[in-house]
């Protein structure tokens, strides 16, 4: 196995850096569309030109979920139909999206598959040029559905399985039949030809076994890409810090990557010198109310659409946000934590930085 260490750290960055170019053509490729094209172009001409445009918007589409999971670091609560934003309203938030300048737009929950409408959101995405991915827990993706998607121009669909036990993976979404339904979803999504990305967690507990276990169910079933998000103190882990990664954690997460070339493995900080995305100003979330945070697992506030536009509320943060984290999730310890919440009180004080 080769040994992280922070000699490497500039070796792996390149290995990265192609491999990311290669997604990028292989989604585009799927994609095929021409005002993709253009938009990917016109991204990287504006911040070739020292402008910062977000590479990635997340929306979430819908408050209602399946699952009751532990880690779940999003607002994940049981609503009616009836509370629910509509499509029209949904669909201009995605034009925002695209006026913003951002090209990669992942669909997210609660559980997307629950809405009615979810065809016609990724149909529109398509059809205004973004590479749309969608998150799922897998239970409602059956062939119908994934059929669908690919009509509607899905790129790439993101599955999500905690761990390579049927009945713990199970007990911890508190969904029985679950695994069983998402390791089929992924057959579907094979036969459909829409890229797949296995999505799953480390913790304490499977770091060093399950892990592996993780791994070769990816490469049983399929999967181009494994997605390993470490703890963070969000959501229902907000003061879960004890579950939180030490730096030795950290490391060992990520010699997993630098032994492992099929499936491809991915982990949101690579090397102990990866700044986090919000810091980089690559990523935005959306979150059904309307309101938007620096990324997912940030809960504080920084504008609402329902109140102003995409971009306005974007150029406020990029302009005032000086965060400079590494190696680690901000959001994995307090000090990180506080920083993001005086940054939403800055920009958004109607919210007082409240998540």
């Amino acid at each position: 196995m080769k040994e992280f260490t922070p000699e490497n750290d500039r070796l792996r960055s390149l290995e990265r850096g192609l491999r990311k170019m290669g997604r990028g053509v292989r989604l585009y490729g799927r994609n095929g569309s021409w005002r993709a094209l253009y938009q990917i172009g016109s991204l990287n001409l504006r911040r070739l030109a020292g402008r910062h445009i977000p590479q990635t918007v997340f929306l979430a589409v819908t408050y209602r979920c399946q699952c009751n999971c532990p880690h779940c670091y999003a607002d994940a609560r049981k609503r009616q139909d009836s509370d629910e934003i509509s499509t029209e309203e949904l669909k201009a938030r995605i034009g925002q999206v695209k006026a913003l300048g951002a090209f990669h737009l992942i669909i997210t929950g609660g559980e997307p598959l629950l809405r009615k409408d979810i065809f016609e959101l990724v149909a529109w995405a398509h059809k205004i040029g973004l590479i749309s991915r969608l998150s799922t827990n897998g239970f409602l993706l059956d062939r119908t559905r994934v059929v669908e998607l690919r009509r509607a121009g899905l790129n790439q669909c993101g599955v999500a399985i905690d761990d390579a036990d049927r009945d713990t993976h199970d007990r911890q979404r508190g969904l029985p039949g679950l695994f069983d339904r998402a390791v089929e979803a992924f057959r579907f999504l094979h036969d459909a030809g829409i890229e797949s990305r296995l999505m799953t967690y480390a913790r304490h507990s499977n770091l060093s076994g399950g892990m592996d276990r993780i791994l070769e169910l990816g490469k049983r079933i399929g999967v181009r890409t494994v997605h390993i998000n470490h703890p963070y103190a969000s959501g229902r882990w907000a003061e879960a810090y004890d579950e939180m990664f030490s730096k030795e954690d950290m490391d060992r997460l990520r010699r997993i990557p630098a032994s492992v070339r099929s499936p491809e493995v991915l982990i949101e900080f690579p090397t102990s010198k990866t700044m986090c995305l919000s810091a980089q100003k690559s990523v935005i979330y959306i979150k059904p109310s309307g309101e938007v945070t620096p990324c997912p697992v940030v809960p504080y506030a920084i504008g609402d659409m329902r109140n102003e536009a995409l971009a306005d509320i974007w150029k406020r943060h990029a302009r005032a946000l000086r965060a400079d984290f590494h190696g680690t999730c901000p959001m994995s310890h307090k000090e990180g934590k506080e920083a993001f919440r005086k940054h939403a009180e800055r920009v958004f004080p109607s919210k007082s930085g409240k998540g």
